[in-house]
């Protein structure tokens, strides 16, 4: 009996393990500087010197303010939660946000909102020094 015990926890352990790393809560708040956006059905890349614009997003703990070119568009309401992704059926964080659900990504200094349908963009932004 307890060789069957000893697999068992192991697994319990591992799963548990796994399944708290990919949830943290990503740390979005700050100011970010749009670097690309890829995807579509034709799979383009734009950048700030391909388009000649400036990107720029301010997020709080409840909005997100949009700035293009020095000039403030708007600010949304956000809501941070945990959903499913198209890509990998996982659960992960993201909101909704322009009538989209959107996945968001945090690696180091970079934010990656990834769009939840199939043929839409992934924006990558830098955090913008304080």
């Amino acid at each position: 009996m307890k060789y069957l015990f000893a697999p068992l926890l192991c697994s319990i352990l591992f799963a548990c393990g796994a399944s708290n790393s990919s949830t943290k809560k990503p740390k979005i708040e700050g100011n970010w500087r749009w670097i690309k956006s890829t995807g579509g059905f034709v799979g383009r890349t734009t950048t700030p010197e391909s388009s000649n614009q400036e990107v720029h997003l301010q997020i709080s703990k409840d909005s997100i303010f949009t700035y293009e070119n020095g000039e403030f568009k708007g600010a949304v309401p956000y809501n941070l939660q945990l959903g499913k992704v198209i890509e990998s059926q996982k659960m992960e964080w993201q909101f909704e946000f322009e009538g989209r659900r959107t996945a968001v990504y945090q690696q180091d200094s970079l934010l990656i909102l990834k769009e939840q349908c199939y043929d839409c963009f992934n924006r990558t932004f830098v955090k913008m020094k304080e």
